[in-house]
C-alpha cells in the first residue's frame, strides 16, 4: 500500500467518486456529510500514517456502534466510506467493490465449524435469503451460548434454550418468530447428526407456530389502477411502470426483479431467462409488449449508464441496484395514489403480483403442474397454495345445499 501523510481532501476524493462511481450531486452532498463527520470525529489526529489513521477510525466507528453513539446506518455509511478512502490511497481508483464487514464476531472453531455444515447441507433446500438470515441468528446463538453461559452447542439445555429466546425477545420482538425458526432449522441438523437430543425441539415448538393464512391477491381492476398511479414523466414513475409491469406478467419474487441483468433479457423472444435467487431453477418467462415497451423505455431515457450490470437502479443512491424492500415502498406509495386500502393482515406486498398470476391461473382451469412451471416451483405441490385463493376452485368444493335441507325433511319425519 501507498504511504500516505493525510488522509486525501474531500475536493480530490469527490472528484474520483464522480469519475469513477458516476455520483450525482445528490449523493455528493450526502457522501460529505460521512466524511466530515468520519475524518473528524473518529480519525485520531495522532497518527502519522494516513492508511492508519483510516483503519483506527474503523475502529472507532465499531466502538462507537456497540455504544449506542451512532446508528447502524451511521456505522453503514462510514464503513463504505472508509473502504473507499483506503482503495483510494491504495490503486488511486475507487471500485463498486462490497466493503468488508470491519469488526463482525465469530464464535470458536467448533462452533462455527457447526454452523458451516448446517449452511452446506442447507444449501439448495432453502432460498439464499432464509440462509443468510439463519447464519445471523445462529451466529448470535453461539456468541450468546460461550459468552453469557460460557458452553458449546451441545452443551445447551432446554432451560438455556427458553433463556435465549428469552433474550432475543427483548432485544428485537419484531424478529422473534423468524429467529425461532432459524433455530429449528439448526436444531433439525443437530439432531440428524445425533450431536443433541429430540427433546430439545419442543423448547422451540411454541416460539416457531407456523401461520396458515390466505393472504390477499390483486384484481385485474386494481393491477390496471396501480400501473394508472405511475407518473411516467419522471425517472422513477418509468422505472417503476417497467418493474411493475414485468411482476403482472411473469409473477417473478422481488429478489429476482431485483437482480434482473440486462442480458437476461432477450428482445427478439420478447422474454427474460434467468436462474431463480430462491429455487436456484432456472427459467424462461414470456413479457407482453407493454412491459416491454417499458422496459426499453425506462433504460433508454431514464436508467442512464452505469457500471452496474442489473436492469433495475436506485436514484437517490447508485451504490447499487434495487432491493426487495424499496420495491414495498414503492408499490404502498403506488397503492395510495390509486386509492387502494387494504387491511394488514392480507400482507400485501411484491409478492402479491405472484400470488395473484398464481390464483389467476387456478381460476382459468390451469393444473398444478402448468402453474409450477410458470412460477418456477421447485416441487409441484407448492402450487396447492394457489387452490385456496382460486374462487373457482372453492365453489367446487362446495356441497349442494339440497343434500342438508333432503336430511333436514328426512329428519322432521
Amino acid at each position: 500500500m501507498n504511504q500516505h501523510v493525510s488522509i486525501p481532501g474531500w475536493d480530490d476524493f469527490s472528484v474520483q467518486l464522480k469519475e469513477d462511481l458516476n455520483y450525482s450531486e445528490t449523493m455528493l452532498e450526502r457522501t460529505f456529510y460521512t466524511y466530515r463527520s468520519f475524518v473528524q470525529k473518529f480519525c485520531p489526529a495522532d497518527e502519522d500514517d494516513a492508511a492508519l489513521k483510516v483503519k483506527k477510525g474503523i475502529d472507532n466507528v465499531s466502538t462507537a456502534y456497540q455504544k449506542n453513539d451512532i446508528s447502524k446506518d451511521q456505522l453503514l455509511r462510514m464503513r463504505r466510506l472508509a473502504y473507499r478512502l483506503l482503495m483510494y490511497m491504495d490503486t488511486g481508483k475507487i471500485s463498486w467493490k462490497r466493503a468488508p464487514l470491519y469488526g463482525k464476531k465469530f464464535g470458536n472453531d467448533h462452533n462455527e465449524a457447526l454452523l458451516g455444515r448446517l449452511l452446506e447441507d442447507a444449501q439448495g433446500r432453502h432460498a439464499e435469503s432464509i440462509l443468510r438470515r439463519d447464519e445471523s441468528t445462529i451466529r448470535q446463538f453461539i456468541l450468546y451460548c460461550e459468552s453469557v453461559k460460557s458452553k458449546d452447542v451441545e452443551q445447551m439445555g432446554v432451560m438455556d434454550l427458553i433463556d435465549f429466546l428469552g433474550w432475543l425477545k427483548k432485544r428485537r420482538p419484531a424478529g422473534l418468530k423468524a429467529a425461532a425458526s432459524a433455530m429449528r432449522h439448526f436444531y433439525l441438523f443437530l439432531t440428524k447428526q445425533d450431536l443433541v437430543p429430540n427433546h430439545l425441539l419442543a423448547a422451540l415448538k411454541p416460539w416457531d407456530t407456523p401461520h396458515k393464512k390466505a393472504y390477499g391477491t390483486f384484481s385485474t381492476q386494481e393491477k390496471e389502477k396501480i400501473l394508472g398511479a405511475i407518473d411516467r414523466n419522471t425517472p422513477a414513475g418509468k422505472r417503476d411502470y417497467a418493474i411493475f409491469s414485468l411482476a403482472i406478467d411473469c409473477g417473478i419474487r422481488s429478489s429476482d426483479i431485483c437482480s434482473l441483468k440486462l442480458e437476461d433479457i432477450n428482445w427478439k423472444e420478447q422474454c427474460i431467462s434467468i436462474v431463480q435467487k430462491k429455487t436456484c431453477i432456472p427459467v424462461t418467462l414470456p413479457f407482453s409488449r407493454r412491459s416491454g415497451d417499458a422496459i426499453a423505455d425506462y433504460i433508454l431515457n431514464a436508467r442512464g449508464s452505469s457500471p452496474l450490470p442489473y436492469v433495475f437502479l436506485k436514484f437517490s443512491f447508485s451504490d447499487s441496484g434495487m432491493t426487495s424492500s424499496l420495491l414495498c415502498v414503492r408499490l404502498k406509495k403506488c397503492m395510495k395514489n390509486a386509492g387502494i386500502n387494504r387491511e394488514p393482515h392480507e400482507r400485501i406486498n411484491m409478492h402479491t403480483f405472484r400470488r395473484s398470476l398464481g390464483t389467476d391461473m387456478a381460476d382459468s382451469g390451469s393444473t398444478l403442474e402448468m402453474i409450477g412451471q410458470v412460477l418456477g416451483h421447485s416441487c409441484p405441490s407448492s402450487a396447492k397454495v394457489y387452490l385456496s385463493f382460486s374462487e373457482r376452485s372453492l365453489k367446487e368444493c362446495a356441497l349442494d345445499t339440497e343434500l342438508f335441507s333432503e336430511s333436514r325433511e328426512a329428519c322432521h319425519d
